[in-house]
């Protein structure tokens, strides 16, 4: 179904911005009117049994995304409607002023690639103190929507529109943001008066609007490019100056999301699909799995732990002759896969190895959509700080993203996908949030549910371990198994509770329905996770 010729598809979803309640409410009674319960695309209900998943770190934007596919949009569609929403109830991590790196499958068209407009920094950046990237997000999932979307770009606005205007209670998710946050935003006037109403912090349930940010949503839902290009260009530019920060209008302007191949581990029929530098726990994640996907099932499971933390050490120690400040890559980056990371490995000692401290952006946000036609999309979202400079810009509703390498580390985000090619068949799908343990944090899910056959659900609760080679320490979370075998290895274990939350969903082979096809959030954190067209 187009996107351009097709009036029936963008005014049923534009209602939908009234509320799914109202939208489902107009369609029934459209439907029953026709012709019983049939129903137009575009309609909440419209597709009839199994119409995909999505999980994400904060509820409210599952919601949006779940009405987009029981719709009938595409995981594209869904994603934008999901990210769009999230901007609004997760401003931490999601605010437009930042961007992100998705991962995207479309079964028909054979392809599986990269779309990447993490924020890089604004021109004059350096040595400034209130370093300011350029946002990438509204043009990147233009561009996502623009190649793999179905339903009008307008219509997957409206619900974030619509709670930004009118409120939005504070999710569980997002409270715990603001509990870590508040005291920087407590500093911001403007946040002061988003987030500080009667001179409090907003808690769990409370209801907050965001007028500003609404008014940025009605103009880029009717022209998005003004966002980059024009007065509303030059504004947000001026806004930027006012705070002291850096952004200028050819930045903007000049600010291209890219589509790009992605970097691949192949196991057995499979091929797992990774986000290169600069995402780079995407790009970590794939040399650990290089070193470990022929390995895992032959080591014995007593003995995964031990591994795993090895591989994960010298992952980390050999970032710094590869990655850039920024996280792009240095060209000794594609001189080799992460095999070798493997070499001189000792089942029985844990071996010490040499380099930098990471210093990875902490905040980011995951997401992961499969629609009923098994086409995917997962992704990070990420502002390089919680609420990104902590300067919110006046009249917009935006907080703008920290710039890396300058005032913030490398981008801890990279999804992962696992694509069987012979049937253009989605397998996995994650995405996780976290900084640094992010990367490792993912692998584990993937090796356990992947290789391990161990059930998403439990690879997913599982406790993690994580090593960043330096400091020398093993960090695992409490109740891990083997602790002992760890310390007896030479290990130096210290329990933690871990940072990382993964978003994952899995397929088995077949067209994707109810039986074959699981979804789940991390329960460490307040996400959600939906299974469409079941209850």
């Amino acid at each position: 179904m187009s996107k351009s010729h097709t009036p029936s598809v963008g005014r049923s979803l534009y209602r939908s911005a009234l509320g799914p309640r109202v939208a489902l409410a107009l369609a029934l009674t459209a439907g029953l009117a026709a012709c019983g319960d049939s129903r137009a695309v575009g309609s909440v209900g419209y597709v009839k049994g199994f119409g995909g998943l999505v999980a994400a770190d904060e509820p409210q934007a599952v919601v949006v995304a779940r009405d987009v596919l029981s719709a009938g949009g595409t995981a594209a569609d869904a994603a934008v409607a999901l990210y769009f929403t999230l901007a609004v109830t997760q401003p931490s991590t999601a605010s437009l002023g930042g961007g992100g790196v998705c991962l995207v499958h479309d079964k028909k068209k054979k392809i599986t690639e990269v779309v990447d407009f993490l924020p890089r920094a604004a021109s004059g950046a350096a040595g400034i103190r209130l370093a300011t990237s350029v946002p990438g997000a509204v043009r990147g999932f233009y561009a996502l929507h623009a190649k793999y979307g179905k339903f009008r770009w307008e219509s997957l606005l409206g619900e974030g529109e619509k709670l930004a205007r009118l409120g939005t209670p504070v999710s569980r998710a997002f409270a715990a943001d603001l509990a870590i946050g508040g005291r920087l935003l407590a500093n911001d006037p403007v946040a002061r008066q988003v987030f500080f109403p009667g001179g409090r912090l907003l808690v769990e349930g409370q209801s907050f609007e965001q007028h500003d940010l609404a008014a940025v949503y009605a103009r880029i839902r009717r022209s998005p490019g003004e966002f980059y290009n024009g007065s509303f260009a030059q504004s947000l530019a001026d806004a930027v100056g006012n705070a002291g920060g850096t952004l200028s209008t050819a930045d903007l302007i000049n600010m291209r999301p890219n589509f790009t191949p992605t970097q691949t581990v192949k196991h057995g029929d499979e091929v797992i699909h990774f986000a290169p530098p600069p995402a780079v726990s995407g790009a970590v994640a794939a040399r650990m799995v290089a070193a470990l996907e022929d390995r895992w099932e032959k080591t014995p499971v007593e003995e995964r732990p031990h591994l795993l933390a090895e591989i994960s050490a010298r992952a980390f120690a050999e970032r710094g002759g590869w990655m850039n400040a920024d996280g792009s890559a240095k060209p000794a980056f594609y001189a080799e896969t992460g095999k070798a990371l493997a070499t001189g490995y000792d089942p029985d000692r844990h071996q010490p190895v040499q380099g930098d401290r990471p210093n990875d952006a902490l905040p980011a946000s995951s997401f992961v959509v499969l629609d009923g036609d098994g086409n995917g999309v997962a992704c990070n979202v990420t502002t390089y700080g919680l609420f990104g400079t902590g300067r919110m810009l006046s009249g917009t509703g935006i907080f703008m993203a920290a710039a890396p390498g300058v005032n913030s580390g490398p981008p801890a985000v990279g999804p992962v996908m696992v694509i069987n090619p012979h049937v253009q068949e989605v397998r996995f799908a994650a995405a996780a949030s976290g900084g640094v343990t992010g990367a490792s944090a993912m692998t584990q899910v993937l090796l356990e549910n992947q290789l391990g056959g161990v059930k998403l659900g439990q690879a997913l609760a599982a406790p993690r371990l994580h090593h960043s080679g330096n400091p020398d320490i093993l960090f695992v979370e409490e109740g891990s198994p083997g602790e002992a075998a760890l310390t007896k290895r030479g290990h130096q274990v210290k329990t933690v509770a871990m940072p990382s939350r993964v978003n994952a969903l899995r397929c088995d082979t077949g067209r994707p329905n109810f039986g074959k096809c699981q979804v789940e959030a991390d329960p460490r954190g307040a996400g959600m996770a939906v299974v469409v067209g079941r209850d």
